[in-house]
């Protein structure tokens, strides 16, 4: 074996199923972090018996080429407790990680990964369906799972107090972030993959799915006042369209901001560096946030962030980006102005957002979830 890479210990056949149906969906952070762990893996274990069960027609190279099992494109109604524990059992699996649901009969011990508990802290962002699958199933999930890995500190405590999941069994497993976030020179690529997005120079980027916990109405509100101020940016919006949108997205329309913003769609992976490396700014003024893995790749990136002042993302940021209350629109505004205009807070920003991201590695990742594995697996019931 390699120097300092690690395995876990088979002396009985142990098998680690992991449930990625996730890649491939488009599903933002769900999908990031996934295939994140896939990497963290075979960077830290690569002998690990490791399987995954991930969608059709996913490549080898997507699953970091883990071996994997064929899930069918379901719904969470059907996967949960269907598809999966067939795949499960068809694997030989004996410890299982699932994000958010396990199935309620499970064919061997889990562990589940808990990105956030949005649908309890704020309802009102979560359709009925969604509320009533994670409202059901989260209980059991977290009663009977052997270990439960948060993102962050905050999250541990807040599955803690709206759970009761003793603090002891839960694991902090944050996401390491992919190398290619990195400060970048301007080169031919870049510029390919800012035409090809019809993105104009500067601008303001934001990235993640377009759903009202993101707050993109008042994001745009005061961006939309800084430019009747003379700011020559626009603002540009990357990302699918998700749950809840169409009230938001035309509350934005009657900004009347014309072609001084502009909605991407889905950006595709390789292309996402080049949006955050070449940005004036980084804005990411989430309501409420597990973890905030788009703040983390643009600290990588080298560009100045504005985020909210949320305990989650000021446990991941830390001083290395700049902070606004995410529901006051006056501090928002003073807030996105200090970071496109004030070039000492600029500088600050850029040289500190990669030295932090820089503790965000996958080889971190990868050694706490294989701890994690191993409390489970050493765990009585």
């Amino acid at each position: 074996m390699p120097r300092g890479k690690k395995t876990l210990p088979n002396p009985e056949g142990l098998r680690i199923g992991i449930d990625a149906h996730a890649i491939g969906t488009r599903a933002g952070g769900n999908e990031t972090y996934m295939r994140e762990l896939l990497f963290a893996l075979r960077e830290t274990a690569p002998e690990s018996d490791i399987v995954v069960y991930a969608q059709r027609g996913i490549s080898p190279g997507a699953l970091a080429g883990w071996p994997s099992v064929p899930l069918p494109r379901t719904s969470s109604y059907l996967r949960v407790p269907i598809t999966l524990p067939h795949a499960v059992r068809k694997s030989g699996a004996n410890l299982l990680h699932v994000q958010y649901s396990a199935p309620p009969v499970s064919p061997c011990p889990f562990v589940v990964s808990m990105h956030d508990v949005g649908w309890l802290k704020h309802p009102q962002y979560f359709t009925p369906a969604m509320r009533s699958r994670l409202t059901l199933l989260t209980p059991g999930t977290l009663r009977r799972a052997r270990r439960v890995f948060a993102l962050t500190r905050a999250m541990a405590e807040e599955i803690n107090e709206h759970y009761g999941t003793p603090l002891d069994r839960i694991d902090i497993v944050s996401p390491g972030v992919d190398p290619m976030f990195r400060p970048q020179a301007d080169s031919p690529a870049s510029a390919a993959a800012l035409r090809r997005y019809h993105i104009p120079s500067p601008y303001v980027l934001y990235t993640g799915a377009l759903q009202p916990r993101k707050n993109l109405t008042r994001l745009a509100t005061a961006f939309a006042r800084l430019a009747a101020k003379g700011l020559p940016h626009s603002l540009v919006i990357a990302g699918r369209r998700a749950w809840l949108h169409k009230d938001m997205l035309a509350e934005i329309e009657r900004l009347h901001l014309g072609d001084r913003i502009h909605f991407t769609g889905y950006v595709e992976q390789p292309d996402l560096p080049y949006l955050y490396a070449n940005a004036a700014a980084f804005a990411y003024i989430s309501i409420y946030e597990g973890f905030g893995l788009p703040v983390l790749e643009a600290m990588a990136s080298g560009t100045p962030v504005l985020a909210s002042a949320i305990p989650s993302i000021q446990e991941v940021a830390g001083d290395a980006v700049a902070y606004c209350s995410p529901l006051d629109l006056e501090d928002i505004q003073s807030a996105l102005e200090g970071v496109l205009t004030n070039t000492d807070l600029q500088g600050r920003l850029r040289a500190n957002g990669p030295t932090r991201a820089a503790i965000f590695t996958r080889k971190a990742m990868g050694q706490s979830a294989l701890d994690g594995y191993l409390k489970a697996i050493h765990q009585s019931r």
